[in-house]
């Protein structure tokens, strides 16, 4: 197949590889920056006909080749094969492709900074000794004068940032392939706080008013990637002072680094932006008082509330994480940073299947999850979650004869497209930590690195109480003080713990087709439903003229406090709850992101235990 037919086969999906790779931002009327020449107005837009962004202003484009020998430096013959890869037609080896973390040095050509960009900075009142105290140059980028930040590791140039010469000119920019660090980090010392700026000008200010240790994140509130690119150099810091913008997304990014670093105060102004707006409009000696007052701040324990931020409805709207199961997440209005849920039920009722069904909605909004199970093998997690992400469409599905059954299973190509969908967004425990698997401590030390280091936010955790019964003196103590460090550690780093737990084995099956678990039977200490924020009970209808299959009651819900029972039926073809709202044929986005080629039927041939060849 020759470049043109691959490019065809690949079709619409060249728009979201093109635009994830370049951090597109589309507007309203569907344009983006072009990345081709520097401009201020979006200027390019989407063509379905050649299959290629196209700017209107300079008339070039970039086509899926284009992108991925221009932008990720591959030769023509590579990205043919990239694409014939994604698109199913051959498996795709490149070996020198530079992974995720294997960076390669920003390689430039820079000058000393003009008098035109020594004068723009002097209009915010940065002098040109701070501009040469932190080797801020110039280049020509893309055909524009711009700064060059330049960001030092082991005193090796390791990333460089861009920002355009003069007003309204472009924030943002770096080299492909390099490693986002903190700005500034040549010059700290470990042993005194560490302010940490959203912009490099603020740095520069807050440097100027004579506080030193101070570095900028290199890039927008939303990209965290410093944070793990940093994270050995981050731990020998013991306080950390965020001094951010004072707006909605300032806020949320200095509440989101509280939550992945130690002993982190946050710093605001109460009358401007940011840091340099305060040395503009009151002078060096302003923000030294601002950032000093935070040093000299009330001891750790006590706050004074007169000086807490107040979190509006406004900035938590959106928030939350969607179990996907609609009714529910209607009366609870999703689950909440900070909470601890308990689901239960009896063995083979279905509450695996439902929590499984959560985690899949879960990886399709993006939200980063850790299971911890002690019963189901990796194996058996992933053909379940790989089965519902696929349902019942048999292009994506192949039948194997086993030695007894003819089964089915999700295909091989299938399975690759939904690993690189998911990839750095699901994360399991290995119970072959034996040093992690034995230790309480260890476990949620661990949990506390995939929240900081990660940025997971959902926990789930299967049938570890079960472990705690093994010493009955202590039952109850030990479960109680197991809930409690979950509550905490759900508090402590804003994420969502969910426990799994079963009832009192004397509580009775359904037989009546009316819901028969209360919160007061969850097995264990009584303490276990009070520090729980929301409780849901899963269970199965065993009546033999059953409309439904199974009753899943919201038994708990903090904030609202009313239970709400939903009623599903269940489908061994996609192993899904269902109802009419929560819908069977539910589509997940791996569809469309992954590129499977289906397979048309059954038309595979695979062997029996006696290598007998059998067609489906």
């Amino acid at each position: 197949m020759d470049a043109e037919e691959l490019k065809l086969a690949l079709g619409t999906r060249a728009k979201d590889i093109i635009a994830a790779g370049l951090n597109f931002q589309v507007n309203k009327g569907k344009k983006v920056l072009c990345p081709l020449h520097n401009e201020k107005t979006p200027s390019m837009s989407w063509f379905d006909e050649g299959l290629v962004w196209r700017c209107h202003a300079c008339g070039g484009s970039i086509d899926i080749y284009k992108y991925y020998t221009d932008f990720e430096h591959m030769s023509f013959i590579e990205a043919k094969e990239k694409v014939a890869y994604i698109t199913g037609m051959k498996a795709f080896e490149r070996t020198n492709i530079v992974a995720k973390k294997d960076y390669v040095a920003p390689n430039i050509q820079m000058q000393e900074l003009s008098k035109e960009a020594i004068d723009f900075m002097a209009i915010r009142k940065i002098t040109k000794q701070t501009l040469e105290e932190w080797r801020v140059k110039q280049h020509n980028w893309n055909g524009k004068e711009v700064y060059v930040f330049q960001y030092f590791e082991n005193d090796k140039l390791a990333y460089v940032t861009y920002r355009g010469i003069g007003k309204g000119e472009i924030k943002g920019g770096c080299e492909v392939n390099t490693k986002a660090i903190l700005w500034g980090m040549w010059h700290i010392d470990n042993n005194k706080p560490l302010v940490i700026t959203e912009g490099q000008p603020d740095a520069m200010a807050v440097w100027q008013s004579g506080y030193k240790n101070v570095v900028s994140i290199p890039s927008g509130v939303n990209n965290f990637a410093w944070v793990d690119n940093c994270w050995e150099w981050l731990q020998q810091i013991k306080e950390f002072i965020i001094f951010a913008d004072n707006d909605e997304p300032g806020i949320k990014f200095a509440n989101e680094v509280k939550a992945k670093l130690k002993n982190v105060k946050i710093v605001l102004s109460d009358k401007y932006k940011d840091a340099n707006e305060v040395m503009y409009r009151e002078g060096q000696q302003k923000v030294y008082e601002i950032i000093d007052k935070a040093i000299n701040q009330m001891p750790s324990g006590l706050l004074d509330v007169s000086n807490l931020h107040y979190q509006s409805l406004v900035e938590t709207r959106n928030e939350g994480i969607e179990t996907g199961f609609i009714e529910y997440d209607s009366h609870v209005e999703d689950w909440k940073e900070g909470q601890l849920t308990v689901i239960f039920g009896r063995n083979g009722e279905g509450k695996t299947t439902f929590i499984s069904q959560i985690i899949a909605h879960c990886l399709e909004k993006k939200v980063k999850t850790f299971l911890y199970s002690g019963e189901m093998s990796n194996d058996k997690i992933q053909n379940w979650i790989y089965r519902q992400l696929v349902g019942n469409k048999q292009g994506y599905l192949r039948a194997i004869q086993t030695k007894y059954n003819l089964k089915t299973e999700v295909n091989p190509a299938t399975i690759k497209i939904i690993k690189q969908w998911h990839k750095e967004t699901f994360y399991l425990f290995d119970r072959q930590a034996d040093a992690v698997n034995r230790n309480l401590n260890s476990f949620f030390e661990l949990m506390k690195l995939s929240a900081q280091r990660y940025s997971v936010k959902l926990f789930v955790i299967d049938n570890l109480m079960s472990k705690l019964e093994e010493n009955a003196d202590s039952l109850y103590s030990d479960q109680a003080n197991f809930v409690q460090r979950c509550k905490d550690f759900a508090i402590n780093n804003k994420c969502h713990v969910v426990l799994i737990a079963h009832p009192n084995k004397e509580k009775q099956e359904i037989n009546n087709g009316k819901p028969n678990l209360e919160k007061t039977d969850i097995s264990g200490s009584n303490n276990i439903a009070n520090k729980a924020d929301n409780i849901i009970a899963v269970e199965r209808n065993w009546s033999d003229d059953a409309e439904y299959d199974a009753i899943i009651t919201s038994l708990k819900d903090r904030e609202g406090g009313d239970r709400k029972v939903m009623k599903f039926n269940f489908s061994k073809n996609t192993l899904r709850f269902y109802n009419n709202e929560t819908k069977e044929t539910a589509k997940y986005s791996w569809e469309t992101e992954g590129g499977v080629v289906k397979n048309e039927g059954f038309t595979e041939v695979y062997f029996t235990d006696d290598g007998e060849q059998m067609p489906f």
